[in-house]
């Protein structure tokens, strides 16, 4: 009896002096970002009222709905396409991307601006960053803090993954 209460107390010990990973969300993985997705909603959070965001200084926010994202997890390469809309442009442009661990628990998404060689085209190198709020295997929320007549507010992108394929 002696023994058998030693070893369940040795187990609880051991047990208890494992790993305490906390409930937060895991890093983010590239593998699972490899593909082709599409922004299928924008949400504004903020004070109510009318906003007009210009996202990544290419577009309206509006203009996001529908675009095309590649992303390429290897090298870290992809791009975007906005299409041709009553109050769009199309625009198609090349991105380097990558995560990013502020230190503060939250994982960010970030992406430059760059050529068919991967070379930044601003040549301030200025690029763009959005908080992760989920990545699972076939959707993305991100959230882009922005300003409007000197108001904060947040819009929030939903990605839905539309192929494991991608091609630049």
């Amino acid at each position: 009896m002696k023994k058998l209460l030693f070893l369940a107390f040795v187990m609880l010990l051991v047990s208890s002096c494992g790993s305490t990973q906390s409930n937060t969300e895991a890093k983010p993985s590239k593998k699972t970002l490899k593909g082709t997705w599409e922004i299928t909603n924008i949400k504004f959070v903020g004070e109510e009222g009318l906003y007009k965001a210009n996202l990544f200084d290419m577009a309206d926010s509006a203009c996001f709905k529908g675009s095309e994202w590649v992303f390429i997890p290897n090298n870290g390469s992809g791009k975007y396409a906005i299409q041709q809309g009553s109050q769009c442009e199309a625009v198609a442009t090349r991105i380097h991307w990558s995560f990013y661990e502020p230190g503060d628990g939250t994982y960010q998404f970030q992406f430059k601006y760059v050529d068919e060689k991967n070379k930044p085209i601003d040549a301030a190198n200025r690029g763009y960053r959005s908080t992760i709020d989920s990545l699972e295997e076939n959707t993305m929320l991100m959230r882009v803090k922005t300003t409007h007549e000197g108001k904060e507010f947040d819009v929030v992108l939903t990605y839905t993954k539309v192929s494991e394929d991608f091609a630049l």
